[in-house]
């Protein structure tokens, strides 16, 4: 059995961020030291995403230009730069049926203090998480962005001193790379792999968050597109705990 948590105590979760500002501009108008951090940590962005800088190098030469550019397409991946707009978290009954419930606010701290209350009661209950990269990403800006914003992180995360062997945490991420940690892993990927609808065949996906809640309106659209992936991963468990 790949899944032996009772998908009855797994906590579904998944994430929606977007640039802490909607343009490099902004940042430097309204947080001139985390612009001034954003500028420092450019060549890391540059060589974590080689190919921006090749797709901007041929169109693009005001330096300015560029910075709003990689800000806007790459600033939601860092927790610093970073700003939680959605979180959605889903559990199965024992009869089957999925309750889910998103929490979503242009206030992000309003939207944490919220989702600290639901994991926090869930650790009560000895639940464990479940989610995509959720170890590499969901939980680390989860925790992040509570402390940047004034708020201890809930018990369930796991923090640094946290034994691997404590860790409640479930990542289809890891499961599926089987060990093998340099292995391609999209969530679409492993959709398609097991035949499950992929949520990414929607109006919003992932590349285009960050346009759609600052330029476009569509925080309800994205909120959708977060319960998608959080119903996607109760599908993806189920699958894993019913093979032969």
């Amino acid at each position: 059995m790949i899944i032996n948590v009772p998908i009855t105590k797994i906590l579904f979760l998944d994430i929606e961020t977007v640039g802490i500002f909607p343009d490099y501009d902004s940042c430097v108008i309204d947080e001139p030291i985390l612009a001034k951090q954003f500028i420092n940590y450019f060549d890391w962005f540059k060589k974590r995403f080689p190919e921006d800088h090749m797709e901007l190098s041929d169109d693009v030469s005001d330096s300015v230009e560029v910075l709003n550019t990689i800000f806007a397409k790459r600033s939601a991946l860092v927790p610093e730069f970073a700003k939680i707009v959605c979180v959605t978290v889903a559990f199965v009954l024992e009869s089957g049926e999925i309750k889910k419930q998103s929490f979503y606010d242009h206030n992000e701290r309003k939207l944490l203090l919220e989702v600290r209350n639901v994991l926090d009661r869930c650790a009560k209950l000895d639940f464990h998480l479940c989610g995509h990269n959720l170890k590499n990403f969901d939980i680390p800006v989860l925790a992040k962005r509570m402390i940047i914003n004034g708020i201890s992180p809930s018990i369930m995360l796991p923090t640094y001193n946290t034994k691997p062997w404590e860790i409640k945490a479930i990542d289809t991420k890891e499961v599926w790379q089987y060990g093998a940690y340099s292995s391609i892993g999209s969530l679409d990927l492993l959709c398609s792999a097991l035949r499950i609808q992929s949520p990414k065949d929607g109006e919003v996906v992932g590349s285009s968050v960050h346009n759609d809640y600052w330029f476009n309106n569509k925080l309800t659209e994205i909120v959708e597109y977060c319960e998608k992936d959080v119903i996607v991963l109760v599908e993806i468990i189920k699958y894993l705990k019913n093979l032969e």
